[in-house]
């Protein structure tokens, strides 16, 4: 009588056929698609996990050990690696005594600071340069993170190619945005005729600590007709002696001579201010 195997015995049979044609890995490498810092807390990339065998063959489905050197800054589970802070990770897979690694880099956004010059006074129809810096947690600058650029009023102020412009009088505020980070600026534009500006009067005498007297700023285009809209910024050169306001008013502090200047842009005017201390014999 013939005897065929029994369905568990087919079975056995069958794994150790399987276990046979399944080889352990010799080699393993990662990779991952981008080799970029990750800039989001949370973001996440899939490291690609390549494992040979002693052929050089690919085997599929490899069971892999993952770990990282600092899962504060990048941790990994099943080879998707996710961000958590700025810093250094290096990333490893081990598969019998098949082992690879590679580092990962983590740099979010922090600080975002808007460089300009003179945006404060910028005359239509005229441009400056304008750029952003980015840093992340550790006070590193962020070359690859460009801002994103928005003008509230693009009639008056925009930016483009890295300038800002004026487009027209008034006022803007222009936003660099780096998400979830934004920093706002506040732009002035004039008329591109203005041309100088004069203080009235042109001499202040005070007499006593604390007493007050009021200077003025006017504004003229290029034909001698009066402006209205140029904004004047006020200075002394020793505040020891006098200072002023943002509106021009001047206050007596000690005795000396200061020189209070208004400006508005590169034009300048100023007034002389003198504290003279009278004797009781005077």
């Amino acid at each position: 009588m013939t005897r065929f195997p029994s369905s568990r015995s087919l079975l056995l049979a069958s794994a150790l056929v399987l276990g046979a044609c399944r080889s352990a890995p010799d080699s393993l490498t990662l990779s991952i698609p981008e080799t970029r810092p990750l800039h989001a807390s949370g973001e996440s990339v899939v490291v690609r996990a390549v494992a040979l065998d002693a052929k050089g063959q690919p085997v599929e489905n490899p069971k892999l050990r993952w770990v990282s050197s600092a899962p504060d800054v990048a941790s990994v589970e099943d080879g998707v690696v996710v961000a958590r802070r700025s810093g250094k990770a290096t990333i490893a897979a081990a598969a019998g005594k098949a082992r690879a690694q590679l580092e990962v880099q983590v740099s979010i956004p922090s600080v975002v600071d808007i460089r300009v010059d003179g945006a404060d006074f910028l005359l239509a129809g005229n441009s400056i340069p304008i750029s952003a810096v980015v840093k992340n947690e550790l006070g590193k600058p962020l070359v690859d993170v460009p801002p994103a650029w928005k003008s509230s009023d693009e009639s008056v102020a925009k930016v483009e190619n890295g300038r800002l412009v004026g487009v027209a009088p008034g006022r803007a505020t222009v936003t660099a945005t780096v998400p979830p980070l934004s920093r706002n600026l506040q732009v002035q534009v004039v008329r591109s005729d203005f041309a100088r500006v004069e203080v009235e009067p042109t001499h202040l005498v005070f007499a006593k600590p604390g007493q007050q007297l009021q200077l003025r700023a006017k504004t003229f285009n290029g034909r001698g007709i009066a402006l209205s809209d140029v904004p004047v910024s006020w200075f002394s050169s020793d505040w020891t002696v006098a200072t002023v306001s943002p509106t021009g008013q001047v206050t007596a502090v000690g005795p000396g001579r200061t020189v209070v200047t208004a400006t508005a842009g590169r034009r300048k005017a100023a007034a002389e201010v003198v504290f003279e201390v009278k004797t009781a014999g005077r």
